[in-house]
């Protein structure tokens, strides 16, 4: 079930301390081009899907992929917010809200760490932030602020902040917060298994 059809529509963004978190547009795609480049060894890891940017990604491949998010933001069926600094010159990562019977998790196979079932789950979150930020604990400050704004801000009754086991930067971040592994789940087409926490 789309967000749209479950009743859940996007909360606005939210300013934190240097940075703002805002829908996701196709405007953006010059300096979403970039940030992407600039962390396009990670993102070959974090995205599962691989090899995620490939070497020839352009600007058009890009603009083609943020006209996309930015039709299933406008009809409910997945979220993408886009993550700048202050005057919105630079992008610093990206937050994604995709409901959890999406087709990524329709045939993945789940086993619960404490009798959590996907089922009871409104939204699975994943993000990503530049590596450049990551001495800083951006990563850190921005999921954080993510949490706080899922809380308050979101008609949710459980959302899940996701990540794969290769990722152990971003694990250790979500870990560091208090966050607890309530499931993972692998598909047969992803190179790691996903966690989801909570």
């Amino acid at each position: 079930m789309s967000f749209k059809a479950a009743g859940i529509e996007p909360a606005d963004g939210f300013s934190g301390d240097g940075f703002l978190v805002r829908p996701l547009r196709p405007s953006d795609v010059e300096l979403d081009y970039e940030a992407v480049m600039s962390s396009r060894e990670f993102l070959y890891h974090w995205e599962q899907d691989p090899p995620y940017p490939p070497e020839d990604f352009s600007v058009e491949d890009n603009l083609a992929d943020l006209q996309k998010m930015d039709s299933n933001h406008r009809d409910g069926t997945r979220y993408t917010h886009t993550v700048m600094n202050g005057d919105e010159t630079l992008v610093l990562g990206c937050v994604y809200l995709l409901p959890a019977d999406d087709f990524m998790y329709r045939n993945a196979r789940v086993t619960s760490h404490d009798g959590t079932d996907l089922s009871s789950v409104d939204a699975m979150v994943s993000f990503w932030v530049r590596v450049s930020t990551w001495e800083s604990g951006f990563e850190r400050t921005l999921l954080d602020a993510v949490i706080r704004w899922l809380r308050d801000d979101w008609s949710f009754e459980q959302a899940m902040i996701v990540t794969n086991e290769s990722l152990g930067h971003q694990i250790a971040t979500i870990e560091s917060l208090g966050l607890t592994r309530r499931f993972e789940y692998e598909r047969d087409k992803d190179m790691y298994t996903s966690y989801a926490y909570a």
